[in-house]
């Protein structure tokens, strides 16, 4: 793994910055300023007489060979080892180059944080490395941001009309915040508050941000900020001089229930008097980036990014069972094995690319007892072309034993498990009930009609273990049903046969009512290929249909979309934004008033258009797994 540099410091620290804006920039918003590239120096001979005619050059009398090299062989050798030397050169640039500009900077935050922060996150508005450029394409696609030379000024009228909504139109951003926002806010905390009842983890709820948390700011003008906080807050502000910075203090500080605000050279502070001191006293050198769990969790971020969140999970939840057990509530040996089955740690980044929000979240796998590989799928050939949310596992068998044998060789759930196998020894138990499933996949799909079904896919690894499971599930509807009015009919389709348990007349007997267009119906088909539970006959059978057919794999935005988060994964999801929203608005506009669908088509509307589909995939990275995530968005024409 690569370091990554120290988050606690500033990069770059000690040598000159580049100015960001140029030096005659008088107006309130500025776009990056690149500074231009120097010229080629002129070229000048190393020697002036390289310039005159050549001359005889007399030669050692040396021989190799025998014989004695030739000028032209010497300057070809001479030639070689030059253009060589170049293209070494090139490559290095090119390499050093390529890693300096992906290699992301945390906040200056981090380095005010407690070394046992459990959670925090921040948010680059700032727009550090490719950002901004990738943020301008991204919002280009939406009204009024065509012109990506002026995306910050469009974003500052935004900026403007969220903060005066906030305040009562008393403040606006560019008037009261920008001038001395630094343009970077974090938040961190370490464990968060105890809510409930009961014993172990289940009597345990984790508070965002809870305890003692700690708001970082960064500020480019500290008395402008602190001019900012006399006036938004007035006359309730206590202040107070402590280690260079000025406290300001909502409540008795006496009592420890206060809320302190602090501003120094590079920061706004905000928390509990306690931490804000803390934080003082740190001068932005604290510890928090040389710890070992945040330290890897940064080094999974590769690429510039506009936020970033880190929980140390396992810490987090062993502190909460201690706290459970000191406050009288029994802790058991499943919250150990739990908290084995949770990761130490997880990132997760957010960054713009010209055509999608990008998310990226990595945590160290966890060992369950089964091996997980990456693979392609096996099922999206099976998904109708009209499906509208795709979401795949894959060897969902295998790992659902291997977590269920760890939990049942613990002596606090040997007579649960006893009877939940008595339970489940009509279909041979779990392994019988699940031993045969392999990738899994959960599917709602439209069909030609607008008609929305959906339902449960399953790739089996024993289409006999399969077949047995439901004609013995079969069996308990039909002694169940019987008596009940609910009916079972199988319908040939092509080389399968889709059982239909019809619930219909079960459902008039209890006096229950479907809406219009809703069908009492579950249907099911085992094949070799494909094992189908969904609602609907005809969802069942465009799944049938789509294997030899038109499917989801056959579309090309699709595969598009697989392709940029990975084809081999352990589990994808998608979901086709767009065609829901052209689902959903035709039910919808009948049962509003015009007046408020004109405002949704005028005011609305335009800014959902370019909403095109989110995907996601996770996958195996070496001793880390990742979930990359794209929402993206089309230009409108």
């Amino acid at each position: 793994m690569t370091d990554q540099p120290n988050p606690g410091t500033n990069p770059g620290e000690g040598a000159p910055e580049a100015p960001k804006v140029p030096p005659d920039a008088s107006s309130e918003v500025t776009q990056p300023y690149v500074a231009p590239e120097p010229p080629m120096p002129a070229f000048e001979p190393a020697d002036a007489g390289l310039n005159a005619p050549a001359q005889t050059v007399a030669r050692d009398t040396g021989t190799f060979g025998g014989e004695e090299p030739t000028t032209k062989r010497s300057n070809g050798v001479r030639w070689a080892i030059a253009i060589g030397g170049v293209a070494i050169v090139i490559a290095a640039t090119i390499a050093i180059l390529a890693l300096a500009s992906g290699r992301p900077s945390p906040s200056i935050a981090v380095g005010y944080m407690p070394a046992n922060t459990m959670q925090y996150a921040e948010y680059r508005l700032d727009l550090p490395g490719d950002q901004r450029a990738k943020m301008a394409g991204f919002l280009s696609k939406f009204p009024g941001f065509a012109d990506q030379s002026n995306v910050q000024a469009k974003l500052y009228e935004v900026f403007d009309r969220i903060v005066m909504l906030a305040s009562s139109n008393d403040q606006s951003y560019t008037a009261n915040i920008e001038p001395w926002f630094g343009g970077q806010i974090a938040m961190g905390s370490g464990l968060g508050s105890q809510s409930g009842s009961g014993g172990g983890l289940l009597g345990a709820a984790v508070t965002p941000f809870g305890g003692d948390a700690l708001f970082v700011v960064t500020v480019k003008d500290p008395a402008k900020a602190t001019e900012w906080l006399k006036s938004t807050i007035g006359e309730k502000l206590v202040e107070s001089q402590y280690g260079g910075a000025t406290i300001y203090t909502l409540g008795d500080s006496g009592s420890g229930a206060s809320f302190a605000l602090a501003v120094t050279d590079k920061v706004l502070l905000g928390g509990s008097d306690a931490t804000v001191r803390a934080a003082i006293d740190s001068k932005g050198e604290g510890k928090l980036a040389d710890d070992a769990e945040f330290k890897a969790a940064f080094g999974s971020v590769s690429r510039d990014y506009v936020g970033f969140g880190y929980i140390e999970y396992r810490s987090l939840l062993k502190s909460m069972v201690a706290m459970s057990g000191a406050s009288g509530l029994e802790s058991t040996t499943v919250d150990d094995e739990l908290i084995s089955l949770v990761p130490e740690w997880q990132a997760s980044s957010m960054r713009f690319e010209d055509d999608a929000l990008v998310g990226n979240t990595a945590f160290p796998s966890i060992e369950i007892g089964y091996e997980a590989k990456n693979k392609k799928s096996t099922l999206i050939g099976h998904a109708p072309a009209g499906t509208l949310v795709y979401a795949e596992s894959h060897d969902i068998g295998p790992a659902l034993l291997a977590v269920v044998d760890r939990f049942r060789q613990m002596k606090d759930l040997q007579e649960a498990f006893r009877q939940i196998d008595s339970a489940a020894g009509v279909v041979g138990g779990f392994d019988g009930a699940f031993g045969w499933w392999g990738d899994a996949a959960v599917v709602i799909s439209k069909d030609a009609a607008g008609a929305v079904a959906g339902g449960l896919l399953i790739a089996p690894s024993d289409a006999a273990a399969a077949k047995r499971t439901f004609d013995t599930l079969r069996s308990f509807v039909v002694l169940a049903g019987g008596g009940s009015g609910i009916e079972l009919r199988d319908v040939p389709h092509g080389d399968a046969t889709i059982t239909v348990i019809d619930l219909s007349e079960a459902a008039e007997a209890s006096g229950a009512s479907m809406p219009p267009g809703v069908k009492a119906e579950i249907a099911y088909a085992v094949t070799g290929d494909v094992v189908v539970v969904g609602y609907t006959e005809a969802f069942v059978a465009s799944v049938l249909d789509a294997g030899p057919g038109p499917s989801l794999a056959d579309d090309s935005r699709f595969s598009s979309l697989v392709k940029r988060v990975g084809e081999e994964n352990i589990g994808l999801s998608f979901v086709d934004v767009k065609a829901i929203r052209e689902l959903i608005e035709p039910l919808v506009k009948p049962a509003v008033p015009q007046e408020q669908w004109a405002f949704y088509e005028r005011e609305v509307l335009p800014y959902l258009l370019p909403l095109d589909a989110f995907v996601s995939s996770a996958r195996i990275d070496g001793d880390v797994d990742r979930l990359d995530q794209a929402f993206t968005v089309r230009t409108i024409k």
